[in-house]
Formats: structure tokens, C-alpha cells, sequence
């Protein structure tokens, strides 16, 4: 065993056909992310506010159900959300991230990028594979339920309706209608 310190970093990118804002309160609404990434099945906010908070989540991984809370920090004018996991256990010392929107071509780029140290070398290519696994799946799920959100914007909006309140605002009435089956077409 090692215990060199060395952050190591990857990043995953996916193109999103829906405006920044909206898929930026999708990441920064947590109740969602049961509907969103399929292996999330509990997020709870246990304190904070809108710019920074600890959030409690459960999760599906490698067959077994797992929890863990992490800090977060938004930056809602730079479309920016940081993570970073609280009580970490061995061989994970540092765990953390952050997702980034930027408008591109007509549609908004989503990075997610992590960055993670541990105690023992020999398990960063195992830690790598898990996150390069999670990562992309994450964004396709938020790709697929932001679509599917922002096209149903659109369509109320041509027929003359007004445009629903944004999604953090009404989460509630928005989390079984709208968000839930598009986890189903994913």
C-alpha cells in the first residue's frame, strides 16, 4: 500500500438540447434525482439553502444500496454547482466535483468532472472504471429528462399558455408528471 498523494481527475461531457437555466435547477433540485439517474433512490437536503447545502443520499451501486452525504456549492450566474463527499471512509480520503453548463450551437454543454485521492494507489484504476461508468449515465439520464422537460415548455408556451413557474420553484408539481416518465424513455 501507497500513500502518495496524487488527486486524481476525469471528466465527462454530454450536449443537452435545452437551455442552461433549466437543466442548472434540475442539478440544483435534488428531490429530482431519483427520477433522473436511475440509481439514485433517496436525496434529502439536511441543511442550507438555495447557494450551499448538505445533501443525504441513498444509491444503487455495484448491486448494493449505499448512502453518503456531500456539501454543495452553487454559483447560479456562472451555471456552476460544486460537490464534495463528507465522511469519506478508507481508502478515500477526497471525493468531489463539480458540473458546469455552458450554451453552445444552439444547446448547452453539461460537464461533470471529479477528482478523488486515496490511500491506497492500487485502487484508482477500480475508482476511475466506477466513475467512468456513473458519470455517463448520469448525464444521459439529465440529458434525457431536461429534453423532455424543455420540450413540454415549449409546447405549452406555442399554445399560448403562459410558461410554468421554473423547476426549483415547483418541484413539487413538477417531479411526478413531468420528470418521472422521463426516466422510463431513457
Amino acid at each position: 500500500m501507497t500513500t502518495q498523494e496524487t488527486t486524481r481527475r476525469t471528466t465527462h461531457r454530454i450536449s443537452i438540447d435545452a437551455p442552461a437555466e433549466l437543466i442548472f435547477s434540475m442539478l440544483r433540485d435534488s428531490s429530482h434525482w431519483p427520477y433522473l439517474d436511475g440509481l439514485t433512490v433517496y436525496a434529502e437536503r439536511v441543511t442550507g439553502d438555495d447557494s450551499g447545502h448538505e445533501l443525504r443520499t441513498s444509491v444503487v451501486s455495484n448491486g448494493s444500496l449505499s448512502s453518503s452525504h456531500c456539501w454543495r456549492v452553487f454559483d447560479a450566474p456562472g451555471l456552476r454547482a460544486e460537490f464534495q463527499q463528507l465522511d469519506l471512509e478508507p481508502p478515500l480520503r477526497l471525493l468531489g466535483g463539480a458540473w458546469e453548463i455552458r450554451s453552445a450551437d444552439g444547446l448547452s454543454e453539461v460537464t461533470l468532472n471529479h477528482y478523488f485521492e486515496l490511500d491506497d494507489d492500487y485502487l484508482a484504476e477500480r475508482i476511475t472504471a466506477i466513475i467512468g461508468d456513473y458519470g455517463p449515465r448520469e448525464l444521459e439520464a439529465l440529458r434525457a429528462s431536461c429534453e423532455r422537460f424543455a420540450m413540454l415548455l415549449q409546447h405549452h408556451t406555442a399554445q399560448g399558455q403562459s410558461a410554468p413557474e421554473p423547476v426549483a420553484a415547483r418541484s413539487t408539481a413538477v417531479r411526478a408528471p413531468v420528470v418521472q416518465p422521463a426516466v422510463k424513455e431513457a
